[in-house]
């Protein structure tokens, strides 16, 4: 009796500590500093890259992590390796990678390793039954899914299902700008008996003030998943800043809706973070000449509120 509940607490604890790890910078995968909840992954953390970094795996990691999204770069040094349990599911996302390393470079799920060197571009899956081009497959077919605005600036999202097997939830994920900074809203249970379908609906009573995208996490109960494709709602902003010109060639004024502290950020369409400033002038001028061609999106932040508008340079 004593053992058994000694083997329950151990269990317990480790599960207790499972977490969301998210790289804040690039650096080294054994390195605290590296991620958002302070410790090095453990046994059970759901792990991200983000488009904007690179993390490098220097050595031989044993402790088994839940899911691993990369939308920036994974990159192994010779002999390192990452674990992840039977539930586990590595997804490369597209603009994402994993390079580097030699033959004792690996990816260990319990019953599938891989080995290196990589060279892994999204979209692209890898679990503890295989790997592929694209999403690991659900047993489900997403028949629809939709997203309106509200009379009130709430929005509705719709969506219909069919095939639904072994499907456990949905996690509604929402951003302000089209590729990136997602984030959790709410979920919903799967409610389609063995085989069938549902329609699906939820309110979001976060005020629209301005564009918003919205996408669905769909989650098995062997905790594998796969996102749908993004729905937007477009939506005048009730509060607003300029924007001069919008078709730029070296330098763009801003026009902030007051004075104080404001973060600006441009995205490429990638969702590659590739200037960032911060002003306390409500005019600010800047400059965009070291920038390819092309569509960018411009995001503020000021306040408690946050607005975002796209240019494109010439």
């Amino acid at each position: 009796m004593k053992q058994t509940i000694s083997i329950l607490l151990m269990l317990i604890s480790i599960y207790a500590k499972a977490s969301s790890c998210k790289a804040t910078k690039s650096g080294n995968w054994e390195t605290a500093g590296t991620w958002s909840c302070g410790h090095v992954p453990d046994a059970g953390d759901d792990v991200t890259i983000d488009a904007l970094f690179t993390v490098t795996v220097t050595g031989n990691n044993t402790v088994t992590i839940g899911n691993l999204d990369i939308f920036g770069t994974l990159d192994f040094t010779n002999g390192s390796k990452v674990s992840l349990g039977a539930a586990s599911a590595v997804n490369v996302h597209t603009g994402g990678s994993i390079t580097g390393g030699n033959p004792g470079a690996k990816l260990v799920f319990p019953a599938n390793t891989i080995k290196g060197s990589f060279s892994v571009t999204g979209p692209y899956y890898i679990n503890n039954t295989g790997q592929g081009a694209g999403a690991a497959p659900l047993p489900l077919t997403l028949v629809s899914f939709t997203a309106a605005k509200q009379q009130n600036q709430e929005v509705g999202l719709y969506w219909k299902t069919a095939n639904e097997e072994n499907v456990n939830f949905f996690a509604i994920e929402s951003t302000d700008y089209e590729t990136s900074n997602w984030r959790p809203i709410d979920t919903i249970s799967a409610m389609a008996p063995a085989g069938g379908g549902y329609s699906y609906s939820f309110i979001d009573r976060n005020k629209l003030n301005g564009n918003r995208y919205y996408r669905l996490k769909m989650v098995d109960r062997d905790s594998k998943y796969v996102f749908s494709k993004v729905v937007a709602v477009n939506s005048p902003q009730t509060e607003t800043f300029s924007v001069k010109p919008t078709l730029v060639n070296n330098s763009m004024t801003i026009t902030l809706l007051s004075s104080g502290p404001a973060q600006i950020s441009i995205f490429n369409t990638y969702g590659q973070l590739v200037k960032t400033l911060t002003s306390d002038n409500q005019s600010v001028n800047i400059d965009v000449s070291m920038l390819s061609r092309g569509l960018y999106f411009l995001k503020l932040a000021q306040g408690t509120g946050s607005y975002s508008t796209r240019f494109f340079k010439q």
